[in-house]
């Protein structure tokens, strides 16, 4: 994801979903057709180096999931 401000790329960053959730959606349809997945939460170099902060809140709706996440960006 990237943060704009004035015009500006003020953050760029990844999200990230609980592996329970990720691992379902890799039974599903397209993704089962894909190999296996190769990187989990805690083996991710991006998610051991402060990801926790970046993990989506989800609910579920309808056959989907919604995700928030507040942050706070500075002006200066």
């Amino acid at each position: 994801m990237k943060v704009y401000l004035g015009g500006r790329t003020v953050h760029t960053g990844q999200f990230f979903f609980p592996d329970a959730l990720t691992d379902a959606v890799y039974r599903r349809s397209p993704y089962n057709r894909r190999p296996g997945r190769d990187t989990r939460n805690a083996t991710d170099a991006i998610f051991r180096n402060g990801g926790k902060r970046s993990m989506l809140t989800l609910t579920k709706n309808g056959t989907g999931y919604v995700g928030r996440m507040t942050m706070g960006v500075s002006r200066s």
